[in-house]
């Protein structure tokens, strides 16, 4: 460039104003035009001002990113700008499971240069790929690109509701075979959404089929000795590659439906699975070949160093064993699962079947184990639930839960705790403790709403099977039977001697009921109002300190009521409570968040109660074991509409709490 107007000569010491002023001088120099008697001659040529502009608009592109770097958000370091990123692309878009796959996330690399150029610069962010019906090819394409070689989580989501016509079949297949084509030896996870339409996609697949098969059938022109390789690009030829000769390296598969019998006909079984999940398959003529017990035991032997996670459910299999023995030979040994940490089988219609299976597998006791369906029975799963004799002294049973969620019978052991769940009377369980060894370690009972309560009797029969019980939890549950099986039931007078107490060793009440009225409680279980309840645990706590069998021996220790849906005002049962105060070591009773006992730890949870909605209280004493994913959207599927899923069958309204609850569903996100 001329230097007829000067240079610019710029030292770092000087200020912005400055070299802003000078720029100008000298752009302004630069405008002069000499003229003389035939023509103007200015002081840059075309050539020469296109040159200039450029510069100034590649000066005044850096004066934006200086002013996009002023900016106090801005002022963050990229470390922290990419923590919250992960953060948003973490976070659901909603906490109801129904909500479709989102790439909400991705907005942040539309906001400015600086955020997308950290964005892109992150391979973590982009090694999650979503199969979507919509830019399917572009975007496996972008996030293959972007992740620059790390291992892949695969994830065929639930979208909304689309007609899946042949057309949108080909946008799947076009993505699947790109992924399969150039990753499948990344893919480290592969995870199929419960609702994503993967027999849509078959059917379509195949009527496409079947069309070009016509089609090419009427062709008259094309010689009769000819055979056709008529569409060679299916989606079922798609995912047989993916799943018989793809993914060597793979981790975690959740399968659902038509995908589960391309993974059975694997001729490897995959050797690095540490979590498997398969769920719903319907028997037909096409898979019953491959639902047999040798081809998922086949799986688990190559990964069973490995394996940490096993979900069956809805997948019943046929057992082949047995048919496949010569004369005289006996099964071989059951397959030692040695890193298992947790195994859940539900739906399975033959019983027999399920423990047949069961039997070919070596479970650590340290595993956690649920079965669930209509069709269990209690007593003939316990062996496969509990821990064996050799096992107790280090997984004892210390709790037990009573429950009803779910819409369906479950039975699960976890950690020390055992949980029995759903519409079952108390008669087919109660079997259960006749083995006291099992059980004398049982010091806590949790009772939540029951379908089928227990009567005063039943609690009674209970009482003496689980003598050793030392605390007593409710929540959200009617308290009048259990109160009454354990009083005396007599006047203090007419006793001659002193009589034998229920649960002798009983010390300790923890009473509590939701902020907001719970109605499903009030349509299954008959309500006691607070006051008889009150009155109720006034007179046990009194029997107790009577008749114990010395100086307060037998008093109640402790005794926590949260009563706040259940009474309106707790100055009215002043009177009521200082007459309990009298029999009770320790007496805590709560309502609303003025109440003078609460911790700033119970603080915490009242504000977390009225964010998850009704069901937080019963849902914590699950621990995340109950319900699963597995079994909200197989129940949820097979009710025909909303207001079936919270009718009195529904098991207090599924679809109500698993919409409000989905870290309690998710338990490997838990994990």
């Amino acid at each position: 460039m001329p230097s007829k107007a000067g240079d610019l000569q710029v030292n770092n010491s000087e200020s912005v104003v400055q070299i802003a002023a000078q720029l100008l001088d000298s752009v302004t120099a630069l405008t002069n035009v000499e003229e003389d008697g035939y023509s103007r001659k200015p002081s840059l040529s075309y050539v020469e001002v296109k040159h200039l502009q450029e510069q100034i608009s590649a000066v005044s592109l850096r004066l934006r990113y200086i002013e996009n770097a002023t900016r106090p958000i801005n002022r963050l370091p990229s470390a922290v700008f990419l923590k919250v990123f992960h953060i948003l692309q973490d976070t659901p878009s909603s906490p109801s499971l129904l909500e479709p796959y989102s790439l909400r996330w991705n907005v942040v690399t539309h906001v400015c240069s600086q955020w997308r150029k950290l964005a892109l610069s992150d391979p973590t962010l982009w090694h999650r790929i979503p199969i979507l019906s919509k830019g399917c090819f572009a975007l496996v394409d972008a996030f293959l690109t972007r992740s620059s070689g790390l291992p892949l989580t695969i994830t065929l989501p639930q979208e909304p509701l689309r007609d899946y016509s042949i057309t949108r079949v080909q946008v799947y297949l076009r993505g699947l075979r790109h992924l399969i084509n150039n990753a499948s030896d990344r893919i480290e996870r592969l995870v199929m959404e419960p609702q994503f339409p993967i027999d849509d996609i078959v059917r379509a697949d195949r009527l496409g089929k079947t069309l070009s098969q016509e089609l090419f059938s009427k062709v008259s022109l094309m010689p009769p000795n000819v055979a056709l390789d008529v569409v060679p690009n299916t989606v079922e030829n798609a995912l047989s590659k993916l799943f018989t000769e793809s993914m060597p390296q793979v981790q975690h598969l959740e399968l659902w439906s038509e995908a589960v019998p391309y993974l059975l006909r694997r001729p490897d079984p995959l050797e690095h699975l540490t979590v498997l999940e398969l769920h719903r398959v319907k028997v037909d003529p096409s898979n019953i070949d491959v639902l047999v017990f040798s081809k998922v035991i086949a799986i688990l032997d190559a990964s069973k160093g490995s394996l940490r996670r096993l979900v069956l459910a809805g997948v019943e299999l046929r057992d082949d064993l047995h048919s496949q023995l010569a004369v005289g030979d006996a099964l071989p040994p059951p397959i030692a699962l040695s890193s298992l940490e947790s195994i859940e089988i539900g739906d399975w219609e033959s019983q027999e079947t399920l423990i047949t299976f069961l039997h070919q597998l070596q479970i650590p006791p340290s595993a956690s184990r649920c079965i669930w369906g209509a069709n269990s029975t209690p007593t003939a799963i316990a062996a496969l639930i509990l821990p064996s004799s050799s096992e107790l002294e280090d997984h004892a049973v210390h709790r037990i839960v009573l429950s009803s969620v779910a819409q369906t019978d479950m039975i699960a052991f976890h950690k020390g705790s055992l949980y029995i769940n759903g519409s079952l009377p108390f008669e087919d369980y109660s079997p259960l403790f006749n083995d006291r060894t099992k059980f004398q370690s049982v010091h806590e009972l949790v009772l939540t709403p029951l379908l089928a309560p227990l009567t005063p009797v039943d609690w009674t029969t209970l009482f003496g099977l689980l003598p050793n019980i030392r605390k007593i939890k409710v929540r959200d549950a009617e308290t009048s039977r259990l109160l009454s099986a354990l009083r005396n039931g007599t006047d203090d007078s007419q006793h001659q001697t002193p009589p034998s107490l229920p649960l002798p060793h009983l010390a300790e009440f923890d009473i509590k009921y939701s902020i907001t009225t719970w109605k499903e409680l009030i349509e299954h279980e008959s309500t006691t109002e607070v006051w008889s309840m009150v009155m109720l645990l006034t007179l046990l706590a009194r029997e107790r300190a009577t008749f114990g069998p010395g100086p307060n021996d037998g008093m109640l220790q402790r005794i926590h009521l949260r009563i706040d849906s259940r009474v309106t005002d707790l100055e009215e049962m002043a009177a009521l409570l200082g007459q309990l105060r009298e029999w009770v070591s320790c007496l805590d009773c709560s309502f609303g968040d003025d109440a003078y006992s609460l911790t700033d730890h119970e603080y915490k949870e009242r504000s977390k109660e009225r964010m998850d909605g009704g069901w937080y209280l019963v849902m914590k004493e699950f621990n995340g074991v109950w319900p699963t994913k597995a079994v909200y959207f197989l129940r949820s599927q097979s009710s025909s509409s909303d207001k079936d899923q919270d009718s009195e069958s529904s098991g207090f309204g599924l679809k109500t709490f698993a919409a409000h609850h989905i870290d309690f569903l998710d338990v490997e996100q838990q994990s």
